[in-house]
């Protein structure tokens, strides 16, 4: 029997010093900058990259320019860690834990941990295996920032890997291919990804490096918008149509000069159609990149060039759509236009977006001409990534809450602040419950919450989802949760983004979300049936003897395929005494029943 190999030492101190003088040594004291020039692959499309370094001042940018995704970059200059996504859109990255995640990154570009008597926390974390080489693994902490793992080669002392941990998953950056440049070994391979997207990381192969004794102010600017959006015929702001069906907010958006299509409007979202919309607009998609959201996976995507998407009288040019391949339930819309997608982000970051449920209206105005409303409640949301984040109080607890016009369902308390603030001890009943998203379902208990508090007003008995997902968004350890149609409905938001300000209207035309008066939820997977998902107990279809799993083929004498579920969820969110009609069909045999809603 071979004996073990003695454990490799590991004191954090050494082990710097050992970093130090394998990076380079005294040759990094004339160092002010290094800026990485290479080719780029994400998603499986090529492009080219710049990745530069402030070793004195701790700034850095990653930029990317790829073959039809367009420009993104994340930049931080100091002060802001600024993001610019594929539809050319800045915005500030600025939610706490972003704001924590860059003195971390700063520190790490600038190697402030390799300094002697530098304030970084450090504590050795054992070693592991890597492609067949032992790594020792250190857990640093710089003053202000959160924890990284950095992975460094036992032999050589060069940095390996830089593991972090992320609200909903881990993000690793890996090292390798070191060469040397003017004394300093630098790595000529760079490779970035998430364990639960690893297709979305970036791949860079470095070409050639610029070392500099003093750092170019430019290159850890504020990324410049491009794209930017324009107004048509003179028009100063636009206002139009919009419409809910099942607590979906829908816009009629026109692409490349097509008729009108609806989209599902959403904060948390993009730019996305399905693959049967880009048939219809003659797109071609390209690429392979994966997306994620409220389910426990992720869907694989691709990403499409479009030159013009138009709402009303606002114009944007030059557009990179994801194409991702939803299930049916997604799209369908019974015997009406299906659905084409969905816009988000590129939307709101260039226009102050007022969205008044009460009177089925959307206006759009370029931020240089919005004016707040006189009275308006001013919320201020901050970006932890895309999602607007801002302040509520769920039963007196406050908390950052994504604020997400996409959540056509109930308000969404998660797992980590449930058990934080003693709310998920607090509610032990309600009843189970599937929602879906994008990469699949979610599972959790629907109760009443007791009151949850936002933009100066207290809703009561608000229904509510309580969540413990292990991985998607509804995983976040650093948001209480998500709310959207149930709570935004009840008054009139505008989303500023350029001033970080929700602003907050009350309306004399916004009404509480229907109730459902059937005790029936169903979902349409396929054109000929709803298929029931749960039944409250004591409800009309629970006396009609209707159960988990029972489809339903008509509803007052109107074949399923013609109907949507948003058409079912007005049906059974009438007023109290509505007969409703439906046939259903229970292991094969069919019955007639009707429902009196309640």
């Amino acid at each position: 029997m071979i004996p073990s190999p003695p454990p490799i030492p590991c004191r954090a101190p050494l082990l710097f010093s050992q970093m130090r003088d394998a990076a380079g040594g005294a040759a990094w004291n004339r160092v002010a900058e290094t800026a990485a020039f290479g080719t780029a692959k994400m998603a499986g499309l090529a492009g080219t990259a710049v990745i530069a370094d402030d070793r004195l001042g701790g700034r850095y940018a990653r930029r990317f320019r790829v073959a039809v995704m367009g420009s993104s970059a994340d930049v931080f200059d100091g002060t802001t860690l600024w993001a610019q996504d594929i539809s050319g859109g800045v915005h500030a990255l600025d939610a706490p834990f972003a704001r924590r995640r860059a003195v971390t990154d700063a520190a790490l570009a600038s190697r402030t941990y390799l300094a002697s008597g530098s304030h970084v926390d450090a504590t050795c974390a054992g070693t592991a295996t890597q492609d067949g080489r032992t790594v020792l693994r250190v857990r640093i902490r710089p003053n202000g920032g959160i924890p990284a793992v950095l992975l460094v080669d036992a032999q050589t002392h060069l940095l390996d890997a830089v593991q972090e941990r992320l609200p909903t998953t881990t993000e690793v950056t890996r090292y390798a291919d070191y060469r040397d440049v003017d004394g300093l070994a630098l790595p000529f391979s760079i490779e970035s990804g998430t364990r639960s997207e690893p297709a979305d990381g970036y791949a860079v192969r470095v070409r050639g490096y610029r070392v500099s004794r003093s750092a170019n102010a430019s290159d850890f600017r504020r990324p410049a918008a491009l794209a930017p959006a324009r107004m048509l015929d003179g028009a100063t702001s636009t206002t139009v149509p919009i419409v809910v069906e099942g607590r979906q907010l829908l816009v009629w958006a026109s692409i490349d000069g097509h008729p009108p299509m609806p989209f599902i409007l959403d904060t948390g979202g993009h730019a996305i159609v399905t693959p049967q919309a880009a048939r219809a607009l003659g797109l071609h998609a390209s690429g392979a990149g994966q997306s994620g959201g409220s389910g426990a996976g992720t869907i694989g995507l691709q990403y499409a060039p479009v030159d013009s998407l138009r709402i009303g009288e606002a114009e944007l040019r030059r557009q990179t759509f994801l194409v991702i391949p939803y299930s049916y339930s997604f799209y369908e819309r019974g015997a009406r236009q299906p659905l084409a997608g969905i816009l988000g982000l590129e939307i709101f970051e260039r226009f102050a977006t007022r969205i008044d449920y009460g009177r089925g209206r959307l206006t759009l105005t370029p931020f240089s001409a919005y004016r707040p409303a006189a009275g308006a409640a001013a919320v201020p949301i901050c970006f932890q990534e895309d999602m607007p984040l801002g302040h509520a109080a769920a039963d007196g607890h406050a908390a950052l809450f994504g604020i997400d016009t996409g959540n056509a369902g109930s308000v969404i308390l998660f797992g980590t602040f449930l058990k934080r603030t003693g709310l998920l001890a607090a509610y032990p009943n309600g009843s189970a419950a599937v929602g879906h998203g994008t990469g699949g379902s979610d599972a959790g208990r629907i109760v009443a919450l007791r009151r949850l508090s936002f933009a100066g007003a207290t809703y009561a008995r608000v229904p509510a989802f309580l969540t413990d997902m292990r991985s998607g968004s509804f995983s976040s350890w650093t948001e209480a949760g998500n709310f959207g149609y149930e709570i935004l409905s009840r008054a009139v938001p505008t989303f500023d983004y350029a001033a970080g300000t929700l602003y907050v209207q009350p309306s004399p035309f916004a009404q509480a979300p229907p109730k459902n008066r059937a005790g029936l939820i169903a979902d349409k997977t396929v054109p000929q049936t709803f298929e029931v998902e749960r039944v409250a107990p004591g409800s009309p279809a629970a006396a009609a003897g209707i159960v988990s799993g029972d489809t339903i083929v008509a509803v007052d004498g109107t074949s399923a395929q013609r109907l949507s579920y948003g058409d079912l969820y007005r049906l059974v969110t009438a007023a109290a005494g509505t007969a409703l009609r439906l046939r259903v069909v229970h292991a094969g045999t069919a019955r007639d029943v009707t429902l009196i809603l309640r």
